[in-house]
């Protein structure tokens, strides 16, 4: 069986999958930080840019 990745993510589907609050992704989109599409009345963010901003964070530099 094949899973269909999706094209796009919701609001609340991206703020699930970064593991952040709705808040934080809409100042996300509002900085320009994260690209978000209107399709009706619903905003999505595509895969290419959720994936695009999780590349562009900052590493983790913890303590060892």
């Amino acid at each position: 069986m094949t899973t269909i990745k999706p094209a796009a993510l919701t609001i609340d589907e991206f703020s699930q999958w970064a593991r952040m609050g709705k808040t934080r992704t809409y100042e996300e989109i509002g900085k320009g930080a994260l690209r978000a599409i209107k399709v009706g009345r619903r905003t999505l963010v595509p895969m290419d840019a959720a994936e695009a901003w999780l590349a562009a964070q900052p590493a983790y530099r913890g303590e060892a």
